[in-house]
Order: C-alpha cells, then structure tokens, then sequence
C-alpha cells in the first residue's frame, strides 16, 4: 500500500513540472473575451479539487494574470494564470499535507540507509531541505581526503552531490575560525557546521571577544562570507 501511495506522489509531481515546464494549458478558449475570476476559480476547482484560498490580479509582461492559491487533499498550490488566454503561466507547490509527506517521501532513517550503502565515509550532519520545491535530504560525508555535501531526493531516492555556484566543497573549519577571528579578535569556544533556514550550510561559531564579551557568527560554509554576527546583550 507503501509504495503504490509513493508512486502515485511521484507520477503526480512529475506531471506537475511538466505543467510548470510547458506553461501552456489553456481552458475556455475565447476569441474575444478575457476569463473572469469567477472562471478562474471554476477552472482550478474543477480541474484539481478543493477550495480556492485567495485570488487577485497582477500586472506582468504577459499582461493581467490571476494569483491564485488553493488547497487540495494533497497539499497547497500557488497558480498564476493569464487573463486573456486563459493559460497557466505557473504553477508550484508551497506545502505538502502531512498524511502525504509521511506516506510518501522517504524518512530520515531510510535515507542515511541509502547513504551507507552508495558512500562511504563517516555521515557529519543530515538535514530536511527543499530545492524548487522538492523535498530533499541535505547531508554531509567525510572521507579520508575530504568532506562533500550532498543532497537525497526524497521523492526518488538519488543522490547528487550538492553544489553551490562553482564549487561544491565548502571551507575547512580552521579557515571559517580564522575568519571569524580576523574579524572580531578573542577565542572560538564553539564551533558547528549546520544548515541555516536563512542562510543555508554555515559554520555557527560562538567567540569569546577580547573585551569578554560573547559573540554568535555565521560564516557560509562554501564561500567564507560572514553572514550575521549577534553579541550577546548587557
């Protein structure tokens, strides 16, 4: 039962970005008019089920589009779709419900079991991350010569290794550290390599300064920029 629920989420988001691909499924096609909000919202219940959270109207290039959000027994859906032609222009998701991501993503436990059998090194640090709206297993493996950044579909069970911009590896600990000091002078006390919901994969240093006071600062674990330094109140 497992599994048949999985591939019916599986088939169901690949049919979605194939929408969100080609952008171009048209209903009550007009020679003349533009659809109204009333169709609008006629179309998506109709089509996906549900109910109809919002809807409102935006200029773009394309001309006036409906921004419409909606909720279905899978989760909740942002859809913009243009007046004039009655053509999806976008359409993504913004949340699964929690009965389908339990069903049908694949759990912590069973993912570092994939890990273990396709890398070999010591697992550091795993973490829940989305990408483009697919959920993922962000994670991180040491080897004897280095350490690589990963990410785990959830939905398929792949895994690609993480890369952000030109370079997937990120700084060693020792650089972050002298950063870190280079910029506040005193003693790193603390030290984590964790992903951040603002920032993404960051160093978390807690620094004793000079002047005793204590310091939180985070550093892009790939880039070495400094991210956010907080000093602690009086």
């Amino acid at each position: 039962m497992k599994v048949t629920k999985k591939r019916v989420i599986i088939v169901a988001f690949i049919l979605l970005l194939i929408i969100i691909a080609v952008g171009i499924v048209t209903f009550y096609l007009k020679s003349n008019d533009s659809i109204t909000e009333a169709e609008a919202k006629e179309f998506v219940v109709t089509t996906y089920g549900g109910t109809i959270n919002s809807i409102g109207e935006k200029k773009e290039e394309e001309g006036d589009v409906f921004k419409i959000v909606f909720e279905n027994n899978t989760g909740t859906y942002k859809m913009e779709l243009i007046k004039k032609t009655g053509k999806i222009s976008s359409l993504s998701l913004q949340s699964l419900k929690s009965n389908v991501a339990n069903n049908g993503l694949i759990e912590e436990n069973k993912a570092i079991n994939l890990i273990k059998e396709q890398i070999s090194g010591d697992l550091l640090t795993i973490e829940e991350t989305m990408h483009n709206k697919i959920a993922y297993y962000s994670f991180i493996v040491k080897t004897d010569t280095n350490e690589q950044a990963y990410l785990l579909n959830r939905q398929t069970g792949d895994i690609t290794e993480e890369a952000v911009g030109e370079s997937s590896e990120y700084i060693a600990q020792e650089k972050a550290e002298e950063i870190a000091l280079k910029e506040i002078p005193g003693k790193v006390s603390e030290i984590e390599l964790e992903e951040d919901d603002d920032f993404g994969l960051v160093y978390e240093l807690e620094i004793d300064t000079d002047q005793n006071k204590e310091v939180k600062m985070y550093i892009n674990a790939y880039s070495g920029v400094i991210e956010s330094i907080n000093w602690e109140e009086d």
